[in-house]
This record gives structure tokens, sequence and C-alpha cells, in this order.
């Protein structure tokens, strides 16, 4: 995958130290090892980054950068990928998380109506005007939450991480047989070798006549 593309996507440094969220990290991320354009940097970062996506608090970046400061990952890359879950994703990735941990545990499943009324009372609680929804067991069951979070999240940082592998190294391939003027339409030649080459080579001498 051309580095340039992904530095152009991912955060610089100075925005990630300007950040009030992560800020306070600064003086840890001094490291240059941190900032590595290189494969095996890059990969954890998107271990660590989609894992901690799915976690369901603010705190998603500052966790990610701890995982890069611990595992010595990129860590623009972790950061970027918490991003997964947004206000846009949120919602339809929490849903298809407790719907894997209800069918692992047996628990039933939340319809449309159903999700759209804890919206609303957890609406009202967070506002002080209600009692929280999630304390219901009859209507939300909080271990096939977290067991559905935690199944997702590590099969989604797995997947993740194979697919980038798989994709960088097609650009690593490509770039090299471009470098290299690789031509995959040129004539191939084989190279016959041992008794054989040399029993042709010997059976073409005694064909030969003047």
């Amino acid at each position: 995958m051309p580095k340039q593309k992904l530095k152009n996507w991912l955060p610089t440094p100075e925005k990630l130290r300007e950040s009030r969220f992560v800020g306070w990290l600064a003086p840890f991320l001094a490291d240059p090892r941190l900032w590595h354009m290189n494969r095996s940097s890059l990969v954890r970062g998107v271990y660590i980054g989609v894992l901690c996506a799915f976690f369901p608090l603010p705190g998603q970046m500052p966790l990610a950068i701890i995982g890069a400061l611990i595992l010595r990952a990129n860590v623009p890359m972790s950061v970027a990928l918490t991003w997964i879950t947004n206000p846009l994703t949120t919602i339809p990735v929490f849903w298809v998380a407790y719907s894997v941990g209800a069918l692992i545990l047996g628990e039933p499943l939340l319809g449309i109506r159903t999700v759209g009324r804890i919206l609303a009372d957890l609406t009202l609680w967070l506002t002080g005007h209600g009692i929280n929804p999630l304390a219901d067991h009859k209507l939300f069951s909080l271990h096939a939450f977290v067991v559905g979070l935690v199944i997702c999240a590590i099969a989604t940082s797995i997947l993740a991480g194979v697919i980038f592998r798989v994709v960088w190294q097609y650009y690593i391939v490509a770039e090299w047989r471009k470098r290299s003027g690789y031509n995959a339409n040129a004539p191939k030649f084989t190279l016959q070798k041992g008794h054989k080459a040399r029993e042709q080579q010997s059976q073409a001498d005694d064909d030969f006549s003047i």
C-alpha cells in the first residue's frame, strides 16, 4: 500500500499532540518507532485500532495509544481505526454485537422497535428524566452485549489485520514489478537441467548429418 496515501489519510503527530483527548499522552510519543510506516508496525496498529473501536466508551483513542505504546505499533493507524465506531455506525455495530452475544447465550434478539425504545429511554435517563433502560434485564442483556462485543472485536481485528497484510503484499509486489520492468506477457524460457538435457543434446548430435 503506498505510504504517501497512508500518510495523507492518517493523523499527523502534530494533530495528535494538539488533541484535547490524547494531548496528555504527548510526552510518551517521542519514540520514533511509534511513527514508522513499515508493515509490522502498521499491522499491529490495525489490530489495536480495530479492537479498541469496539469499546463503548469515549476513551477509545487514549486506549489505542496506550496499546500502541505497549506493542510499539504505529500510533496514527491505531488512533484512526478507532473511528470505525462513530455517531453513524455505533448503533448498527453494537446491535450486531448484541445479536451475536444473544445467539450464543440463548437470549432474545432486539428488534427495531425495542432498539428505538431503548434509545429513547436512554436519552431521558441521560437528561435526568428517566431510569436506565440497560438495567432492565428483561429488555436488555448486559452479558449478551459484552460477550458479543468481545467476540466481534477479536474476530474483526484479526480479519482486518489479515486483509491489510494481503493488500500491503499486493502493492509491494506490484511496485517491485513496476520498478524492475516486469512484463507478465513476455515469453518464458525454461532451462532443462541434468541428464535429460544431456540426452536431448546427444540425440541432436546423433541426428546431425551432412
